[in-house]
């Protein structure tokens, strides 16, 4: 996740990784990378990635640090720094301590592989948790240590709450969680799905014999959107509503569209909307519910909550290819903002179809198809 944040000190900067990554990491090895700004402004965090540690507590593991020093590569990074989050080890607070050199091997590896592109692996610490008061040290120092402060009260953290709107999650299970199945809502979809796949039939078929295929993905996406617009106050919509969603947007027409709902008025409660139906649905329309969640989420910079729903995405629908192209440029650290060709063509796609989905096109007439 990307995050223009100033470094103060390592407490500090410890503090905000879970405001970084919106999870309390656990077992973990965080790189905080960073860039400096043209001019002779002052080094900022430009992003934090985590990966999970080797089970093995010594030794290098060289794919996962060639992993990461590829997705350093050719960004402007001109510097990392390293925090190990293990539970399992034991604080080094003093002289002299050998407490601390669990995961050192990794931690060299990694400075090695990330000095041959250029960047700078500046210093290592170590903390058991990331939690207030919780102790952390330098791995190569430990005599320079402190406390954390409150991770929840960063300025960071702040605004990712309150002035985002994203929650933050005491770990990453939690947030698995979050895109699990919910077996009582599946029930309660499935009987409806169906009904609703036949009703979209109907329609369909009475678009081709009018020799108007359009006028079926118009009706679909304006009956989406309206669901969708319906929602924005919390609420989850009926059972019978997130059946006619779900079929709708086996049109990819509709499907593909919903990229450009991204960039309007309705992209909080749309999100929301793919985040019920990735827990309601099943097989390839879990699949496209997921895609579509990571794609939002990607976008507003949230690539952990992205990468899980497409885990959930292909688990459900392993030949998805939107859910692999957007894989594929999740790992290698692709911008959010290589996404807004993708918003574009949505915007345009709803544009000709004449649904107003929340974005204002100026010069376009809107209509909503009735």
């Amino acid at each position: 996740m990307s995050s223009q944040v100033h470094i103060e000190g390592p407490g500090d900067l410890i503090a905000d990784i879970p405001a970084m990554l919106g999870f309390v990491p656990e077992r973990s090895l965080v790189v905080v990378t960073v860039k400096q700004p043209p001019g002779n402004g002052a080094h900022e965090v430009h992003s934090a990635l985590r990966v999970d540690l080797p089970h093995r507590a010594r030794g290098a593991d060289i794919p996962l640090v060639s992993e990461i020093a590829h997705v350093c590569s050719g960004r402007d990074i001109v510097a990392a720094l390293a925090v190990v989050v293990d539970d399992r080890v034991a604080p080094a607070l003093c002289p002299g301590a050998r407490a601390h050199r669990p995961h050192r091997d990794l931690v060299d590896a990694l400075g090695r592989k990330l000095a041959e592109i250029g960047v700078v692996l500046t210093n290592a610490w170590g903390v058991t948790t990331i939690e207030y008061g919780a102790p952390w040290w330098n791995l190569d120092h430990p005599y320079v240590h402190g406390s954390l402060p409150d991770p929840n009260a960063s300025m960071l953290a702040v605004r990712r709450v309150f002035e985002d709107a994203c929650p933050l999650f005491r770990s990453r299970a939690e947030l698995v969680d979050l895109v699990a199945a919910d077996e009582t809502l599946r029930e309660l979809v499935a009987p409806v799905l169906a009904e609703a796949a036949a009703d979209a039939q109907k329609r369909f078929v009475r678009a081709v014999r009018i020799n108007n295929p359009d006028a079926y993905s118009r009706m679909a996406l304006w009956r989406a959107i309206e669901v969708i617009k319906r929602s924005a106050d919390g609420r989850t919509p009926a059972h019978t509503a997130l059946a006619e969603v779900a079929v709708a947007l086996r049109d990819l027409t509709v499907r593909d569209t919903m990229f450009g709902v991204t960039a309007g008025a309705y992209a909080v409660a749309a999100e929301q909307m793919w985040l019920t139906l990735t827990r309601a649905l099943v097989g390839p329309d879990r699949a496209d519910a997921a895609m579509l969640l990571a794609f939002s989420a990607y976008r507003r910079g949230d690539g952990i909550l992205a990468g899980i729903a497409l885990e959930s995405a292909l688990a459900a629908n392993p030949e998805h290819r939107m859910a692999h192209l957007l894989d594929v440029g999740l790992r290698a650290a692709m911008a959010p903002d290589r996404l807004e060709k993708l918003v574009r063509h949505g915007v345009d796609s709803a544009a000709a179809l004449r649904v107003d989905i929340g974005v204002v096109q100026p010069n376009t007439p809107m209509e909503v198809a009735k």
